[in-house]
């Protein structure tokens, strides 16, 4: 207790116990925030809605590949060829390469843009490009089979006719199947190539379906489902084509080294049959004998060995060369040549189960990690093996060759010890037989490369191509709808939170009491006509209009608890006061003193806001004369006093408004007219101006016996209490208490429901009109009523 005025306490000191928090107490603080919370729900729950239903409907169409492990090749250019280990990872990759995804753009036109087309206007374009600055034209039919190609400005830049391919200013453009009116067109644009490919890089999406399935899924979506389905279609042709590509590229190489081999041998071949017809016609010599028929035998045999040699030669080199590129760049390749050796197979074999190793490793560890590196080095190790096999395979037939040039220079010693007419006879039939026979080599060769060219498959089966979808996968306006009335009660519930955690005002009878140890004398719920001018003020009188509403009510309970507040001394005069002007205190004033005149007591009300008065407003009066003309000796008192039609008590106004206020309330003067009505009235209610705007309220607070402060819920804030209580203190204010005034009606909120939400209890009795009193849920919840 403070000890020179025994009405203040002091603050609660102690710390508080963390109170437990109620799900009501979340409800409470959005009713407070209602506006906002409507606002910020309502902006994200249209916004989700609008967007939803204003999207184009968005297609997604898909197809399924199956990449199938080539664990080896056979054929007939098994020996040229080379195994790869290709994870379905690198598959992925190269579908949604850049090369494939040009091909889609060029084969579908995905850089032509038309618009602004007639209703009756239709055109298949052939061919369009242009090196124009500006990519775009319009075409414009002229006649049945005519058309005119116009510029930005409208310029008429060529003419052209279906069919007919036209060229003019650096635009190219061919139309077939012209449609339509003269006079009916289109505008054509050529998109910027690489963006589009860029963006539809973008959209495509290849997954692996499963794990180590080896079947990839690849999708595409578009506001267009035929286009979706052309360009999921178009890609996997695409990827198709190149793959065989590919793998066809050795079968290539064999049919053009072939080629050539046949072209050189074929011209030896005539030109050597030539000479040996020549040389039978001047010499008369037709045929060889037996031992020269049998040696020019043995030379062809040895002929073809060496050709069979020098091939085989050849294809170890491009096979070692294509082993040290593959090296170079850090990939597997198992060539499949010399695959019918038992230790090369053998590698290939190793080289194909490290390869499965590492892809699994990679599926969970990085290139850097020790057993990713030990994986790496074996498969290197097994590499090298095999280049050391292939270089020892090149000396040996290199060898090989020197031991079949040691035979033929034999055979071309004995041949050389024949006749002189034998020997040239032989000489050529050598030649034209040698030529023949590897031409006739040569000729299998080739076909059976051409054969295998032609057989070349991908290793990729298309497990389902793409069809049209028919219905949308974007938007889903269900779920859309739902996310976004989750997302808006969850913004307007964060902005709620956080606007009462920015709010430091007083809300309660808590706050009340531990910032400014005053008890808490009444709660004054809502009353309508509190807010407004004249005519709403004057309505505002509860009281006297509404006697058994709950704002009366909680006004008898103030006038109870002052009662006891000043039990044992005799407290005749109240002062009302608030913290800052707009709080409700003139009208909390009125109709305390309308419920003290109702217990049959004599009260006055007095008028002390000399500032900002408005205590004529609610009786329907005029400001002056009043309380100033009195002080200022211009009235007497008498003359000042003014009764009220059926309320029951007297008031006095304030008067004109001086320039000195304070000096005015806080003069002799002022002690004589309340000394003066102490005598003739029970009880004086003084309306004085708030505590925190001006001095006014400390100078009148020595004349009063009890001081009341109305706080407004929800508008002081906790800074601003502590002031008010601070010159409470310093002045020696006899403060009975605080009145909390929910002047806008919101203040519900802060007092839940056991404040003044059962102040109607009795009013109404029982019977018919006993639940009168009851609000509706819903007014409940939104604080109404």
């Amino acid at each position: 207790m403070n000890p020179t005025n025994p009405f203040i306490q002091s603050p609660l000191g102690q710390p508080r116990h963390p109170e437990e928090v109620h799900l009501q107490d979340y409800i409470n603080i959005i009713r407070r925030r209602r506006v906002a919370f409507a606002i910020s729900f309502l902006a994200v729950f249209l916004g989700v809605a609008l967007a939803t239903f204003l999207m184009k409907p968005v297609y997604e169409a898909s197809a399924t590949l199956h990449v199938k492990d080539e664990k080896s090749k056979t054929g007939v250019l098994g020996e040229l060829a080379l195994s790869e280990v290709s994870p379905v990872d690198s598959e992925i990759e190269i579908v949604k390469s850049r090369t494939n995804a040009e091909e889609v753009v060029k084969r579908l036109h995905l850089d032509r843009q038309v618009t602004d087309k007639s209703p009756g206007f239709d055109a298949r374009i052939l061919e369009f490009s242009s090196t124009a600055k500006k990519l775009s034209c319009r075409v414009v039919l002229t006649g049945a089979d005519t058309f005119a190609v116009k510029d930005d400005d409208g310029n008429v830049i060529g003419q052209g006719r279906a069919g007919v391919l036209m060229q003019a200013k650096g635009t190219t453009l061919l139309l077939a199947d012209l449609k339509g009116k003269p006079g009916d067109g289109c505008t054509l644009a050529l998109l910027p190539f690489n963006d589009k490919v860029a963006g539809l890089r973008n959209g495509i999406k290849a997954v692996e379906v499963g794990k180590k399935t080896g079947i990839i899924g690849i999708s595409y979506a578009s506001t267009d489902p035929a286009r979706a389905r052309d360009v999921v279609n178009t890609l996997v042709q695409a990827y198709l084509e190149k793959t065989i590509a590919l793998k066809a590229e050795e079968a290539s190489r064999t049919v053009d080294f072939v080629d050539d081999q046949i072209k050189g041998v074929r011209q030896d071949l005539d030109k050597s049959e030539a000479d040996l017809q020549g040389y039978k016609s001047a010499s008369q010599v037709v045929n060889l004998d037996s031992e020269a028929d049998a040696l020019i035998q043995k030379i062809s045999e040895v002929e073809t060995q060496r050709a069979d040699a020098n091939l085989q030669k050849k294809q170890m080199e491009f096979a070692l060369a294509s082993l040290k590129d593959a090296m170079r760049r850090g990939k597997v390749y198992a060539p499949a040549l010399l695959r019918d050796d038992p230790l090369v197979a053998g590698m290939a074999g190793k080289l194909a189960d490290l390869e499965v190793q590492k892809k699994s490793l990679r599926s969970e560890y990085t290139e850097a990690h020790p057993q990713v590196k030990a994986v790496q080095g074996q498969i290197d190790e097994v590499q090298r093996k095999l280049q050391a096999t292939y270089e020892t395979a090149i000396r040996n037939l290199t060898k090989q060759e020197a031991s079949i040039a040691q035979r033929l220079s034999a055979l071309e010693g004995q041949l050389r010890q024949l006749p002189a007419t034998e020997r040239d006879l032989a000489r050529y039939t050598r030649l034209a037989k040698v030529n023949s026979d590897i031409y006739t080599f040569l000729l299998q060769k080739h076909e059976e490369a051409r054969i295998a060219k032609a057989s070349t498959i991908s290793n990729i089966d298309i497990v389902d191509p793409a069809i049209t979808p028919d219905r949308p996968i974007k938007p889903r306006k269900g779920k859309n709808l739902l996310l976004g009335l989750l997302v808006g009660c969850m913004l307007g519930a964060g902005l709620a939170f956080f606007q009462e955690y920015l709010d430091d005002t007083i809300k309660d009878a808590e706050e009340v009491k531990r910032l400014l140890g005053f008890p808490l004398l009444g709660l004054i719920p809502h009353i309508p006509h509190s807010e407004g001018g004249a005519e709403a003020l004057a309505g505002a009188l509860i009281t006297h209009h509404d006697s058994k509403s709950a704002p009366a009510e909680a006004f008898r309970s103030l006038r109870t608890a002052l009662h006891f507040a000043g039990a044992g001394r005799a407290c005749k005069c109240t002062l009302m006061t608030s913290s800052f002007p707009g709080e409700g205190k003139t009208t909390i004033s009125s109709n305390f003193a309308i419920i003290q005149a109702q217990t049959g007591a004599r009260v006055v009300l007095v008028g002390c806001d000399l500032r900002r008065p408005s205590l004529h407003q609610m009786f329907n009066s005029e400001r002056s004369p009043g309380l100033s003309e009195v002080l200022i000796g211009d009235c007497r008192l008498d003359s000042v006093i003014r009764s009220t039609n059926g309320v029951g008590i007297d008031y006095i106004s304030a008067g004109v408004l001086p320039p000195n206020p304070a000096e005015l309330l806080g003069s002799d003067r002022m002690r004589e007219v309340v000394e003066t009505l102490r005598g003739r009235y029970d009880h004086i209610i003084i309306d004085a101006p708030p505590m925190l705007a001006v001095a006014d309220a400390q100078v009148l607070a020595p004349l009063a016996d009890l001081v009341v402060v109305v706080i407004e819920a929800g508008r002081v804030p906790r800074k601003a209490g502590q002031r008010l209580r601070e010159l409470l203190v310093a002045t020696g204010a006899p403060v009975a208490g605080v009145v909390m005034n929910d002047k806008t009606g919101r203040a519900s909120s802060y007092y839940g429901y056991y404040g003044y939400n059962y102040y109607g209890y009795g009013d109404y009795g029982e019977g018919e009109g006993a639940d009168k009193g009851k609000k509706p849920l819903w007014k409940r919840l939104l604080g109404k009523g």
